[in-house]
């Protein structure tokens, strides 16, 4: 079996493994790890509650990770302090295993690219179209302010179109095209 190491958080690791088994170890206080617990993992770890779901990407956090399944969908789990999971829910809890991001926004959207911040989160959709939502005291979400968004929401790109996203500790990166 091949793998392919994909992203890391400052203190989780995540593995893809050629068929899109997601494999996780490190810290895990809060749930990050995505095995059902808190507790830290000290080798790569099967996530077996994605076991018929094909992983196509993963983002690490600092206290939560994104990934994305061959069909679009996004889940998440981890701390969500600042409403990084994008559940749409409070933002005292911790979700110790994958949970579908099933926002109205995403409805007919399929991610392709996913990122992740210190405490916020970004895809971009096949279509272009970039969403963030989690922590935004530094308008790292690029939404035109700095309030907090538990839900995904869409960043304006009016004048390009996005290639790519990336997120930094507390700043966000769009690779985009001009247009005409």
């Amino acid at each position: 079996m091949i793998f392919h190491l994909s992203f890391c958080s400052i203190l989780s690791l995540f593995q893809l493994s050629d068929t899109g088994v997601l494999l996780t170890f490190g810290w895990g206080l809060y749930g990050q790890c995505g095995l059902g617990n808190t507790n830290d993992v000290l080798r790569p770890t099967c996530v077996s509650s994605l076991l018929n779901t094909r992983i196509e990407a993963v983002a690490g956090g600092l206290w939560h990770s994104v990934c994305l399944c061959d069909h679009g969908r996004v889940y998440t789990f981890g701390g969500n302090q600042f409403g990084q999971l994008g559940l749409g829910t409070g933002t005292d809890h911790t979700e110790t295993s994958p949970r579908l991001v099933d926002a109205p926004i995403l409805e007919n959207k399929n991610a392709k690219v996913v990122s992740c911040g210190a405490r916020h989160s970004a895809i971009m959709t096949d279509d272009s179209k970039i969403y963030s939502w989690g922590w935004n005291k530094y308008g790292q979400l690029g939404l035109g302010d700095t309030i907090d968004r538990n839900d995904p929401c869409e960043v304006p790109t009016d004048d390009c179109t996005p290639k790519n996203v990336a997120c930094g500790w507390w700043h966000t990166l769009l690779l985009a095209e001009s247009r005409p």
